[in-house]
């Protein structure tokens, strides 16, 4: 039988007792005794007063700041607890705490903290812990998508969705709910068993997965297909066939990632071409820019006009940036960050929140990395999120969309709580 105790005078007066009893039943002849029942531990009740950010913050992520009184400057001295999970104290003084957060998620959990020789833990402070990630609104884990996802103006967000051997080009509103577009995917079976005839080419999609999906002009879907150079577009909702956008006049091009910059351009990389290519969005044109490398992922940077790619460069898995002039030219690249010389894994999706920090999804065990302005970076809430990321796409407010494959398959939300006030707690 286990057997809790709520304080720590309770554990070291049952010490003491059993001590004392069993030097009583062996001296009691003499009546000697250290039972002591004056004993009173020496340290003061803590007290917590208030925890930021106020009045919540997410379970398991980086660091909260704990204020109060009666603390300890020890940190082995201190302990906290977050509605049944144990927070990781990081630094402490006698008033303040910076702590990481239980991995329980809940509103108003009973937060405690204990100090080494005080005989009561504090009083609970209700605090929320909202959850870092998880399945999208709408979704469990029978939707597994894939293609990477897009989003528009109005946070509705649209992929490739097999649900149960049914593949559809799926809509999912903010709130969860679902719309889908009624093109077929190859091969798709008709309702009567007898009928074996195919469906008409026109409303067959061309593929059952994408390499990547962004939102175009006019709402169209752009995508591309890794194993070929054409990119090709789709209004969602008129159950038809993907059209042919462009193709790149590089045959060998097998394109795996491209993004819309504010330049009226679209910015294409893949395997085979040891290119980077620009495609004008207005009449389709396309630019080569000279690049050695196999490239699975690109980004912009909007604030500094820069493009990023990240793949295989210089024999490790690596991203460059590079400057994007008035003539939406590329200038020279640099290496921004060399992520196989820090990380296991293939560099899958780069995308970039406002204050300048780049998120690198990867196939790898860490699934996404945080690289700072500064190039310090770390794993991205590290034992919080799924593994196998290969597309996080931003909504305008505090939630991601991150895509999984993989055993964990699934199409996710990630509550980034702020993500233009990141790194301002503890030491994020």
């Amino acid at each position: 039988m286990k057997t809790y105790f709520k304080t720590f005078k309770e554990l070291n007066t049952r010490i003491i007792i059993l001590s004392g009893m069993a030097l009583i039943f062996s001296n009691c002849g003499d009546e000697n005794s250290i039972f002591d029942p004056e004993f009173q531990l020496p340290a003061e009740r803590p007290v917590v007063t208030n925890i930021s950010p106020d009045p919540e913050y997410l379970a398991g992520v980086d660091s909260v700041i704990v204020t109060g009184q009666n603390f300890s400057d020890v940190e082995e001295e201190v302990v906290i607890n977050f509605g049944g999970s144990p927070g990781v104290i990081l630094s402490a003084t006698t008033t303040e705490l910076i702590v990481r957060p239980g991995t329980i998620h809940g509103t108003n959990l009973p937060v405690q903290v204990g100090v080494r020789d005080a005989e009561f833990l504090s009083e609970r402070y209700p605090y929320t812990l909202r959850q870092p990630q998880g399945f999208y609104p709408g979704t469990d884990v029978s939707y597994v998508p894939t293609t990477p996802v897009g989003i528009d103006g109005d946070n509705n967000i649209y992929t490739i969705i097999d649900r149960n051997g049914v593949i559809r080009y799926t809509k999912i509103a903010p709130d969860g709910t679902i719309t889908r577009d009624l093109v077929k995917y190859p091969g798709e079976p008709r309702p009567d068993p007898n009928d074996t005839r195919p469906y008409p080419a026109d409303s067959t999609m061309r593929f059952t997965a994408y390499s990547d999906l962004e939102i175009g002009p006019g709402n169209d879907l752009f995508l591309t297909q890794q194993g070929i150079r054409a990119i090709f577009t789709k209004t969602f909702g008129d159950d038809k066939r993907e059209g042919v956008w462009a193709a790149s006049s590089s045959s060998g091009l097998k394109i795996n990632d491209m993004v819309f910059d504010d330049n009226g351009f679209l910015w294409v990389v893949g395997l085979d071409s040891d290119q980077i290519h620009r495609f004008n969005a207005s009449n389709k044109s396309e630019t080569k820019f000279p690049f050695t490398g196999q490239f699975n992922a690109v980004a912009f940077f909007e604030n500094n006009n820069e493009l990023y790619v990240g793949g295989e460069i210089n024999g490790s898995q690596q991203v460059w940036k590079f400057a994007i002039d008035g003539g939406g030219n590329l200038g020279a690249g640099e290496l921004y960050f060399d992520f196989g010389a820090n990380y296991d894994g293939l560099i899958t999706s780069l995308i970039f929140a406002s204050n300048g920090e780049l998120l690198i999804g990867n196939d790898g065990a860490t699934s996404i990395v945080r690289v700072f302005p500064t190039l310090r970076h770390k794993p991205f809430y590290s034992g919080m999120i799924k593994e196998g990321t290969f597309s996080i796409t931003w909504r305008d407010d505090e939630f991601a969309v991150v895509v999984v494959g993989g055993d964990a398959a699934s199409l996710n939300f990630m509550d980034m709580f702020d993500r233009t006030r990141a790194g301002i707690f503890g030491f994020n």
